[in-house]
């Protein structure tokens, strides 16, 4: 009988040729200190550069590793999706793969698994957070803004919303997971919602945080983007409240 895995750690990529092989690199010296059992889940999502090439020539530093490939890209909430729903860990972390927030924070994160969270997120405005490179003006007001919308049309109530580092216990995961109907980066906020709307133990644990270039945000566009996908996560809480009564 094969071992038990205790962690899954998955990767989404979207050109990100210039990161994946450091952060992969940094992942496989963790664990290696730690000696936890694991698998390590990249999932590209279409990238155009040589994402897949850099992550493959880190494979033989893990034990257990593999690329899941989107024929297009389709966004970083499928991308993620995809990877959680492959996951076979007790805990399963997604992580950025520009490595904005470093593996070596989920050992604040493991306790707390350990004594019954079932969602434990990093947030970077916490009292304790440590950003070391604040992001642009414009890309932070940006910030504020959407984390004014979820908290006043959803009710949401954490500091933070899109910071690219959770863990949850696998059973929490697929629960919300399976119902995620969000493809773009506002996934983050529908799965906090699906985390409030079934009443599930959640942690916000302050991480140390550093603004990586080459960002992918536009703060106009995507500000109105912000609104409408708020908007639509309420509309399909309607679907949702069909389905679980």
């Amino acid at each position: 009988m094969s071992e038990s895995i205790l962690l899954t750690v998955v990767l989404p990529a979207y050109n990100e040729e210039r990161h994946i092989g450091s952060t992969l690199e940094e992942i496989s010296g963790y664990l290696k200190k730690r000696n936890i059992t694991y698998e390590i889940i990249v999932v590209d999502d279409g990238s155009k550069d040589g994402t897949v090439e850099t992550a493959q020539a880190r494979s033989s530093l893990f034990n257990n590793f593999k690329i899941l490939e989107n024929a297009t890209n389709k966004g970083k909430g499928c991308s993620v999706k995809r990877g959680v729903l492959s996951a076979e860990g007790e805990y399963v972390l997604f992580m950025d793969a520009d490595n904005s927030t470093s593996i070596y924070e989920f050992d604040k994160f493991l306790p707390l698994l350990e004594e019954g969270c079932e969602v434990v997120i990093a947030s970077r405005r916490l009292k304790d957070s440590n950003v070391e490179e604040p992001q642009p003006l414009l890309r932070a007001k940006m910030g504020q803004f959407y984390i004014f919308l979820p908290k006043t049309i959803l009710g949401l109530s954490s500091s933070d919303f899109n910071c690219g580092f959770k863990a949850y216990k696998k059973e929490s995961a697929r629960r919300i997971f399976e119902l995620q109907n969000m493809n773009d980066w506002s996934f983050d906020v529908e799965l906090l919602f699906l985390i409030k709307k079934f009443g599930l133990k959640l942690k916000e644990v302050p991480v140390k945080w550093v603004h990586k270039s080459g960002s992918k945000v536009r703060p106009v566009r995507d500000g109105i983007r912000s609104f409408l996908s708020v908007i639509k996560i309420r509309l399909n809480d309607l679907t949702l409240e069909k389905w679980t009564q």
